[in-house]
């Protein structure tokens, strides 16, 4: 029962600034032996769930059930938050950045993941401080950076670990502080440190008599600067110890210690050596579980799936004989993702683009079962499983095409598969694509030498025969004027033997061959010579 015999008063503020929503999470349980107090920024943008929320709800339920403040406990009850986390079922991954502080009233341990903040505050100064696990963090650790600039530096919210992301957190434990009459405890979203200085923030505590007063002046000082600062989710938890608790101081002889621990100590001794080895199994196992784990997970951070397979399978193997069903469900679950996408690789090495669709859409949603684990890996060799068989397809085009002889549609299905094969660095499908469509433009182009071959001996066909007739024409003609020529001649003759009548005849005969051939001042002089005869026939009628 010791909080009865301590005094404890704890006050907080959480509001959402200038956004639409808050999305920090503060919650506390003060049981008779234990307390804990959480405080949880969310990471991500997920509109449907708060994660700050879900995170704080896990660890004080994990509390709740199993109170402590060892080590190994509070990990535990941050890995549980974590899984919970990566099983939500949003449109993104859910992640959080996270503090814990526990207190038997005596001592305080903290755990953290991320850069939400644990102070305390001890006569006038901050005697603890979580360290942010940020690029930030890391620089003033190595003294790159100075702490009065931190919370305005680029890098702050870049973080390395948080609950719910891909990897397992790297969890900051710190050991076992007394605490004294007086302290004050901090936890504090990145909202409020960014706009509230360590400096500010022990000025603000100097004269405070409640935890309101704090509160109070921390929020002014935040809205104060909302003309120039954009003014983020923040939350602020605060907690007076007035008075620790003393365990009652009873005296006791050394005698009587040394009557009751003797026989104890004694009868202890083979318990204590069985339970000494057993113990140191047991952790060597879990040690070796642990270390699994964190290859496994290394593994899968570099899309090696193979060893990653082993790894979890040598876990589950330990987490059973250690009856850890929790890790033994997970181990399992990321055992059967890892085979899983070595089963749709080798089917993808092997060129059976089918199958290695899908087995890659199988481990895609056994990824989505264990938190999107490894779903970028998935998505980039299905696109790639996809392009193959879209590659295929191509060349099967040009096939078709070829053979139903449409040349022009296969030769463009083939330049397509050059590009996609081109893309997928398909040396092979690209040379045969290649090869194809050389060999397609060749027979065009052999099929349009012999067109124009054809076309030319058709010209000169063309030609010669259209000279043969000119030929024949003109000789036709040449005929056709000597027969004229004749006529023209005897009908002289018949002129000059006063034969009018024939003359006529004659003439007219060759004015219309002179007429057809174009000769018209020929067939003009005949006019003249048709008219003495036309006046030789009249004169021989007379009047």
């Amino acid at each position: 029962m010791r909080r009865s015999n301590s005094e404890f008063r704890t006050g907080f503020l959480s509001e959402e600034g200038q956004e639409l929503n808050n999305r920090d999470y503060f919650g506390y349980a003060e049981m008779d032996d234990y307390a804990c107090y959480v405080l949880a920024d969310s990471l991500d943008e997920e509109p449907l769930s708060n994660s700050a929320q879900t995170a704080v709800e896990s660890l004080i339920r994990s509390f709740g059930e199993h109170p402590s403040m060892s080590r190994g406990r509070l990990k535990k009850y941050m890995h549980t938050a974590h899984r919970e986390l990566k099983k939500q079922r949003g449109g993104m991954r859910l992640k959080a950045s996270v503090v814990m502080a526990v207190t038997d009233y005596r001592k305080i341990r903290y755990c953290h993941a991320g850069n939400s903040r644990f102070y305390l505050m001890r006569n006038g100064r901050f005697f603890l401080k979580t360290r942010d696990q940020s690029l930030t963090g890391n620089l003033i650790r190595e003294k790159k950076l100075s702490v009065d600039r931190a919370a305005a530096h680029e890098e702050r919210n870049n973080l390395y670990s948080c609950l719910g992301g891909r990897h397992r957190p790297e969890l900051q434990v710190s050991k076992k502080h007394p605490l004294a009459d007086g302290d004050t405890l901090y936890l504090m979203s990145r909202g409020v440190w960014e706009a509230c200085g360590d400096q500010e923030l022990l000025d603000i505590s100097k004269d405070a008599k409640e935890p309101t007063e704090i509160l109070e002046q921390v929020e002014d000082l935040i809205l104060g600067k909302q003309e120039t600062y954009q003014i983020d989710n923040y939350t602020l938890a605060v907690t007076f110890i007035d008075k620790v608790y003393r365990s009652p101081k009873k005296k006791v002889s050394v005698k009587t210690v040394l009557m009751i621990a003797l026989p104890l100590l004694l009868a202890a001794g083979g318990i204590s050596l069985g339970l000494w080895l057993r113990h140191r199994n047991i952790r060597s196992r879990e040690e070796s579980l642990a270390q699994c784990m964190e290859s496994g997970e290394a593994y899968i951070k570099y899309d090696n799936y193979v060893r990653a397979a082993e790894e979890y399978t040598e876990a589950k193997k330990l987490a059973d004989g250690l009856k850890n069903t929790e890790i033994s469900e997970e181990s399992g679950q990321y055992q059967k993702l890892s085979e899983q996408i070595c089963l749709a690789d080798e089917a993808l090495r092997e060129e059976e683009y089918q199958k290695a669709q899908e087995l890659y859409r199988k481990a895609r949603d056994l990824s989505w079962e264990a938190g999107n684990v490894g779903k970028t890996y998935i998505e980039s060799r299905l696109e790639e499983t996809e392009g193959h068989l879209e590659l295929l397809d191509l060349m099967e085009l040009g096939t078709r095409r070829e053979e139903s002889g449409d040349r022009d549609g296969a030769i463009e299905a083939y330049k397509e598969a050059r590009k996609k094969a081109a893309a997928l660095y398909d040396a092979d499908i690209k040379a045969e694509a290649l090869e194809k469509q050389a060999a397609l433009e060749a027979q065009i182009a052999e099929e349009k030498q012999e067109e124009e071959a054809e076309r030319k001996v058709e010209e000169e066909q063309e030609k010669a025969l259209l000279a043969e007739q000119r030929e024949l024409e003109n000789e036709q003609k040449s005929n056709d004027q000597k027969n004229a020529i004749d006529l023209e001649n005897k009908g002289n003759e018949l002129l000059a033997e006063g034969k009018y009548d024939n003359a006529i005849t004659y003439y007219r005969t060759a004015q219309s061959i002179y007429e057809r051939l174009e000769l018209s001042d020929r067939a003009a002089a005949l006019e003249e010579k048709i008219a003495a005869a036309r006046a030789g026939l009249e004169g021989e009628m007379g009047p």
